[in-house]
């Protein structure tokens, strides 16, 4: 188990831990949560010993082994290939390939006692080997380097000939294929697609050590995490279930807390005013100090921290326009008139349609955006947009195209100076910039209120089509959640591409799936899309467009069955096939126990065991995790 006991932290005059207590038992998959700055990542620096705690105690288990991903690429060696870099995962496994290779050498010269000294060693080293991995470590590197979106063509590249975000995959998969008996996860998802997320999430579930995962993707805390740590204002709340309970837990809490502290302020309010008004009497001195003796046993109560604004992020109506918002006919878009980056796209969108791009990196969503947005002009094909369509365009790099130095004011203005100051300062407060907050520079701002500033920076030009890349980047789960909501409320039309798994499944209805330079539309949501594209995984975790036939191959082995061959083979399918509708039942039977455990826990009966609910929920939630990474590995292989 991991403890922190009474640990504080402080860089400069702000204070990041305040004597913060908290355990991490065996086991556990812990999602942490909290503002940006707040310290997540210093609790992962003190757990590696990156950082020095200021006081307090920090206590692991003997000789476990950690493996901690970075926000940013903290590259070993870079020399070789990006096979090598990726194999080069267990840093034991490298001394003692050289033992090995030196003891079998030995062998052949030594004799008797020696001979036998030699081969216990070996024995010892093997199966030490074995127990790290050793032994199928390339395997389960390229099978990751796969998931994450690499092709098999590309593995014996140099890795220093790979941009940053895709040194940081291969970096997550040294990590992941360690298998540390504690893993320390930061910002996992921040350099990958979509695709890449879901073959992380699909790993992840299976892992059976202690994890903890630092992320603004709610999908990922929701369906790999089973313990939530809210680091906020110095202090760490540990909260017995995942993202969902967490949230429901903390709104209580918080009003628990309010209650408290109101508690408080009245009593202490109501002493003082009676000491205050009666000190000078001399027949009330024996109450006065009575009163001053309680007023000073009252523990004092802090008032709890304010709950996340969502209401700051509210794109204004759109102006009327016409139902057909864009047609693209036949479009062709290449970069170096070589290689073609799109080929005969045709797409038609209408009005109020909320639209999410998807597929690789490298495929083409910011290219096709840029193209519907007019910004890059296609070699051929045509562009045509409907009655009144006014369209807003917010690039990836949206915060560095705005001047540091210049005031929100001066930006906002600067973009239509045709609209009167007075209506520029409006605009502003509608997204949460009132009175002198015009006045700071960009520089200053955090990721939820750069975007806030970009929205006004669109709306002083009001459009009724937003094409948003990547808008979710710079903010944290409250400015994504309030992204979301503020996208499905708007009544105008929307195109936008982002790697937010629950971002995309909440504010989506329609989805455009970008692939080998062509584009296949979905009229339904994410988890439509995912219906329709669900096939079992290819090598390089690559979904193929269309049906695929089945290999004439296939077809001469599967007519080269006898009868009694073939009878056999679809009783073993039926076996299979209940054994799924087994694992089914229980699945479905964990998860009542589950909601049940969680509606236990939320209740505050005073008289229940919390400690042996929470141990038969993470029970019941490894084991259900489990039970569904074998479900679907026998759905796929089964092609159901």
């Amino acid at each position: 188990m991991i403890d922190f006991i009474q640990v504080s932290k402080r860089f400069g005059t702000q204070e990041v831990l305040d004597k913060v207590s908290f355990r991490i038992n065996a086991g556990e998959h812990a999602g942490v949560v909290g503002p940006n700055g707040a310290g997540k990542s210093t609790i992962f620096g003190l757990l590696t010993g990156e950082q020095s705690a200021d006081s307090g105690d920090i206590t692991l288990p003997k000789n476990v082994r950690i493996g901690h991903l970075h926000q940013q690429l903290h590259a070993h060696a870079q020399d070789g290939s990006l096979l090598d870099y990726s194999c080069n995962a267990i840093a034991e496994l490298k001394p003692m390939v050289a033992e090995i290779h030196q003891i079998e050498h030995d062998l052949q010269t030594a004799s008797g006692e020696d001979q036998a000294r030699l081969l216990h060693r070996l024995g010892d080293l093997q199966h030490e080997f074995e127990h790290l991995g050793g032994y199928d470590l390339k395997a389960r590197a390229e099978a990751a380097l796969s998931g994450l979106g690499f092709k098999e063509s590309e593995f014996a590249n140099p890795f220093r000939s790979f941009s940053g975000g895709w040194q940081m995959r291969a970096e997550l998969v040294r990590t992941l294929i360690a298998r540390p008996d504690i893993l320390l996860l930061d910002e996992p998802s921040n350099y990958l697609d979509l695709p890449a997320v879901e073959w992380l999430q699909r790993f992840l579930r299976g892992f059976e050590g202690t994890m903890l995962l630092i992320s603004h993707d709610r999908y990922l805390l929701e369906t790999l995490t089973d313990r939530t740590l809210e680091i906020r204002g110095g202090a760490v709340t540990k909260y017995s279930g995942g993202y969902s309970y967490y949230i429901r837990e903390r709104e209580q809490r918080h009003m628990q807390q309010e209650a408290a502290y109101r508690n408080y302020v009245e009593q202490k309010e109501h002493l003082e005013s009676f000491i205050n008004r009666f000190r000078a009497q001399a027949t009330k001195a024996a109450q006065v100090q009575s009163r001053i003796k309680m007023l000073e046993k009252i523990e004092a109560v802090k008032a709890p921290a304010a709950p996340p604004n969502f209401s700051k992020l509210r794109i204004p109506p759109p102006p009327h326009c016409g139902a057909h918002i864009m047609s693209v006919k036949d479009l062709n878009f290449s970069y170096d008139g070589r290689r073609w980056i799109l080929r005969d796209v045709n797409l038609e969108i209408g009005h109020g349609q909320k639209i999410g791009l998807v597929g690789f990196n490298g495929m083409g969503k910011t290219t096709l955006l840029r193209l519907l947005a007019g910004v890059l002009t296609p070699q051929s094909g045509t562009r045509q947009t409907g009655h009144k369509v006014v369209l807003g365009y917010q690039s990836q790099d949206f915060a560095e195209t705005m001047p540091p130095d210049q005031s929100l004011l001066t930006i906002v203005r600067n973009a239509n100076p045709s609209v009167p100051e007075r209506d520029v300062r409006g605009l502003l407060g509608s997204f949460g910039f009132g009175g002198d907050a015009v006045n700071k520079p960009s520089n200053v701002l955090s990721g939820g209120e750069k975007i806030r500033l970009a929205f006004a920076r669109i709306f002083i030009n009001p459009p009724n089509f937003l094409l948003l890349d990547e808008p979710t980047t710079n903010l944290d789960i409250h400015g994504r959640e309030a992204l979301e909501k503020a996208i499905r409320e708007y009544k105008g039309t929307v195109c936008f591409v982002s790697h937010d798994v629950a971002f995309v499944r909440g504010a989506a209805d329609r989805i455009i799936s970008v692939a080998d330079g062509s584009v296949t539309g979905y009229p339904g949501g994410y988890d439509y899309y995912l219906e329709k594209t669900a096939k079992p995984e290819t090598g390089n975790f690559r979904p193929e467009i269309g049906k695929q036939e089945p290999s004439k191959t296939e077809d001469t082995k599967a007519q080269s069955l006898t009868p009694k061959a073939a009878r056999a083979q679809r009783a073993q399918e039926r076996e299979a096939q209940k054994g799924l509708k087994k694992m089914e039942a229980e699945m479905e039977k964990l998860h009542g126990e589950q909601r049940a455990l969680y509606d236990q826990l939320a209740g505050g009966n005073p008289d229940l065991d919390y400690s042996a609910l929470n141990i038969r929920l993470a029970e019941v939630t490894k084991r259900l995790n489990t039970l569904e990474a074998r479900w679907l590995e026998e759905a796929d292989r089964l092609g159901t």
